[in-house]
């Protein structure tokens, strides 16, 4: 029997200034959707909430909305560093796909931003792209994301939005005490810390501090298509659930 589903959290994929985004239904275990991006000319943090294409590369999630000199930065929690790459259609050798590593000349497969994988995107004057795909989660299932024990630069594998600990995004197990979470702001291009900590500060629920680790606050929020630096000490999961229609 074939069961009508829509993309899930449609109401929230409507967020404040960054992304705007509709839904389609479909008649499948897998949700078909779309979110239009307007990404201004600062660093924006971001993450790719679909599957696009046939393996997630840039130039299948962005094709040619970025300009020229574009630069996006993926993090390698291993050597903790950005690798960078610039998307061109002009400089280095000018040949499709059009992207670069990090000197703007030396040619390279594009970059692949799997749902869930964090990255910055730096597009001079601005740009739009609308992300088309299909949501990386069947209907009514779970999927859990591994955080190591240093910082993950990572993202929420379906298009949701809310904050850390509600009933989409949360972490398996319950957050470590100490847990840092960085939201980027990308009017000031600085971090705003947050930290979980059930005994720290005044032990009060929900247990969330500025980075002072003594100031209570809310649990920090993410929205649709929005990156975020998380590192919780010993290392964790990140449970995601796309709920049933």
């Amino acid at each position: 029997m074939r069961t009508k589903t829509l993309l899930a959290a449609a109401a929230a994929l409507l967020t404040a200034g960054l992304i705007s985004s509709q839904a389609q239904p479909v008649y499948s275990q897998n949700v078909v959707g779309y979110a239009t991006v307007s990404v201004p000319s600062a660093y924006v943090l971001m993450t790719v909430p679909f599957q696009v294409g046939s393996s997630n590369g840039g130039n299948e999630v962005f094709g040619s909305a970025l300009p020229d000199q574009t630069q996006l930065l993926l993090w390698n929690s291993g050597s903790g560093k950005f690798t960078p790459y610039y998307y061109d259609t002009q400089g280095g050798f000018g040949t499709p796909p059009y992207w670069y590593m990090g000197d703007d000349n030396t040619p390279t497969n594009p970059p692949i931003l799997a749902p869930g994988k964090g990255f910055f995107l730096q597009a001079p004057g601005g740009a739009t792209n609308t992300f088309a795909g299909v949501v990386a989660v069947n209907v009514g299932a779970t999927n859990t994301q591994s955080l190591g024990s240093f910082y993950n630069l990572v993202g929420s594998i379906i298009p949701a939005a809310g904050a850390v600990t509600n009933g989409i995004i949360n972490l398996g197990g319950g957050l470590p005490d100490q847990t840092q979470v960085l939201i980027w702001n990308q009017t000031s291009g600085k971090y705003t810390p947050y930290y979980y900590d059930t005994q720290g500060g005044f032990g009060v629920p929900p247990y969330w501090y500025m980075g002072d680790d003594n100031t209570p606050t809310n649990p920090p929020v993410i929205t649709v298509g929005q990156g975020v630096f998380i590192q919780p000490p010993g290392g964790g999961s990140w449970v995601e659930t796309l709920p049933g229609s």
